[in-house]
């Protein structure tokens, strides 16, 4: 029965954030724009070029997400629900499907400069790898100075 909760809490809690992933959408949607006209504002792509990454970027981003970000969300957010009822061998199980949720992201991610240097200039690439940087840190930036405003308020 131990070895039972910890599952039934897994899928329960992915069916019960369903609708969250779905209001999710436009927002996974403004902020994949917004990340991607930051990269574009920030390079110096040919049109050729901006054609190809952009056909890339949207391709692999939204693999990504559907496939890594959502997963791994939704496992996270059964961790914190059940972290209590995990025995050892569920904990253990748990983790490994984690990890291969992580590889496979990354392994996508890899898929994914890969195409890029093949249709794009190498220091091209490189600059758009800094600049997804550079978003990612500002986009969390913003989170935590939000956050510390909230907390402040309460």
């Amino acid at each position: 029965m131990k070895k039972i909760i910890p599952i039934l809490v897994f899928f329960l809690t992915h069916l019960l954030f369903k609708p969250v992933y779905a209001q999710d959408s436009s927002k996974y949607k403004e902020f994949k724009q917004m990340k991607l006209n930051f990269i574009l504002n920030n390079s110096d792509l040919t049109p050729e070029e901006e054609g190809q990454f952009h056909c890339i970027f949207n391709a692999y981003n939204d693999k990504y997400h559907n496939e890594v970000w959502h997963k791994q969300r939704a496992m996270k957010i059964s961790i914190k629900n059940s972290l209590d009822s995990f025995s050892a061998e569920s904990a253990s199980k748990f983790i490994n499907k984690f990890h291969a949720v992580e590889k496979s992201g990354v392994t996508l991610i890899h898929n994914r400069n890969q195409k890029l240097l093949e249709k794009i200039r190498p220091k091209e690439v490189l600059n758009i790898l800094y600049q997804e940087e550079r978003f990612d840190h500002k986009m969390f930036d913003k989170i935590r100075k939000h956050s510390k405003k909230k907390t402040k308020k309460k």
